[in-house]
């Protein structure tokens, strides 16, 4: 995976970061509120402090796909704005949101006076290859698919509990199985499976996993 160079955040100095973070203004939204349409002008990006959202995209036949799951330290609408292009995706809240709205010449400003172009370039580069390899993950079967994409959410938004690690989302099933290149009926057979198999369990608005070693071993190519 590439997640360790697709955001300038990455990179960052502690300096740096609470530079960036000075230039914007903290704001609050609550649930499932859009905040990017897709194709609509990119004014300004966001950095999550807290809560996550779901990253979206049009496909041809209409229906929605999710291509992502973002949460706190993620810095949203970047590429469109260094690269002045419209919003490339619709972006949703899933649970309430803290963030920090940071205009768009506040950033490619901040960007210039501190050489980050580079990484930039660097960031452009893996999300294609991210988005070659999904298209390389989608034909493998469902459970494989099913259980990268846990472990990957459990990673970015999930928080470790007593239960294990809880995944809090307002997706459904059908949104899962978009996530994944799959139908709805054969997400909804393979999550039986892992909750008979007592690896995972489901309640109303979360995921909670209990044994990441065995999902892991599923996930592996």
């Amino acid at each position: 995976m590439y997640a360790n160079i697709l955001c300038i955040l990455d990179v960052l100095t502690d300096d740096q970061h609470t530079k960036l973070k000075a230039l914007g203004t903290r704001v609050r939204f609550p649930a499932d509120q859009t905040l990017f349409f897709e194709g609509q002008p990119s004014h300004s990006v966001l950095l999550i402090e807290e809560g996550s959202v779901k990253i979206t995209k049009v496909a041809p036949d209409d229906t929605e796909m999710i291509l992502a799951i973002r949460g706190a330290g993620e810095l949203l609408g970047d590429e469109g704005v260094l690269m002045d292009e419209p919003r490339s995706a619709t972006v949703t809240t899933i649970t309430e949101l803290s963030a920090i709205d940071v205009d768009a010449d506040e950033l490619r400003k901040f960007v210039r006076e501190e050489d980050l172009w580079p990484t930039m370039y660097q960031a452009v580069v893996a999300r294609g290859r991210q988005s070659d390899q999904r298209t390389l993950l989608g034909r493998l079967d469902v459970k494989y698919r099913l259980a990268r994409w846990l472990l990957d959410i459990a990673a970015e938004v999930g928080e470790q509990t007593e239960e294990g690690w809880t995944i809090e989302l307002l997706l459904s099933q059908q949104d899962i199985a978009s996530r994944i290149g799959a139908s709805r009926d054969a997400v909804a057979i393979e999550l039986r499976k892992l909750r008979e198999k007592g690896l995972l369990s489901t309640g109303r608005r979360k995921i909670v996993l209990h044994d990441l070693g065995t999902l892991n071993r599923i996930a592996a190519v």
